[in-house]
C-alpha cells in the first residue's frame, strides 16, 4: 500500500465507477458517475491525507503494481471524530483475502503508528464479504446505526491490552 497520488486517477475510476463495486458504499460516496466525480474523490483523499497524515492509500499488487483498489482510515462519516477503517477492491479481486490483509494493516497501523485507542467501521446489513473481513480482523458488531439515512451495521476495535 502507498498513498494516493493524482497519476491513479484511471484505475481508480475504475474502480469507484463500477456500481457493483461502490453499491454498498454509502449515498454520499456512491459510484462516480464521471472521471471528474474520480478526480474529486481521489483529490479530497489525497487532502485528507496531507491534513491528517493518513487516509485510504492504493492497494497494489506486489509484483506488477497494478492498482487493486484503496483501503486506509478516514475521518467517521467524513466529519470525525472517530477514525474509520474503509476499503474497496475491483472485482477482480474480490475473495482473496486482499481486504483482510489490508485491514489488518491498517488496523496495526492506527493503533501501532498513530496512537489510536478506537477504530469504527460500517457496512451495508447486506454486505456480509465486508462483515466477514472485519470480523476476521477483530472488530467486534455493536449495533445498527444510521448513516447518510441509510441503515448500516457499526463495528469497533480496540487495542489489544
Amino acid at each position: 500500500m502507498r498513498p494516493l497520488v493524482l497519476a491513479d486517477l484511471g484505475p481508480l475510476h475504475d474502480v469507484y465507477a463500477d456500481r457493483e463495486v461502490m453499491r454498498y458504499i454509502g449515498a454520499e460516496d456512491s459510484h462516480s458517475a464521471s472521471v471528474e466525480d474520480s478526480e474529486q474523490r481521489l483529490q479530497r483523499l489525497i487532502d485528507h491525507q496531507e491534513r491528517h497524515g493518513f487516509s485510504l492509500w492504493a492497494i497494489t499488487d506486489r509484483e506488477s503494481g497494478t492498482i487493486m483498489g484503496d483501503a486506509g482510515l478516514i475521518l467517521f462519516a467524513h466529519k470525525g471524530p472517530e477514525i474509520e477503517l474503509g476499503y474497496r477492491l475491483a472485482k477482480p479481486y474480490w475473495g482473496k483475502g486482499y481486504a483482510s490483509e489490508a485491514a489488518a494493516a491498517w488496523v496495526s497501523h492506527g493503533f501501532a503508528e498513530l496512537g489510536l485507542e478506537r477504530i469504527v467501521a460500517v457496512t451495508h446489513p447486506e454486505n456480509a464479504a465486508s462483515q466477514r473481513v472485519l470480523e476476521k480482523v477483530g472488530f467486534t458488531f455493536e449495533g445498527m446505526n444510521t448513516r447518510d439515512g441509510e441503515t448500516t451495521r457499526l463495528y469497533s476495535i480496540e487495542p489489544p491490552s
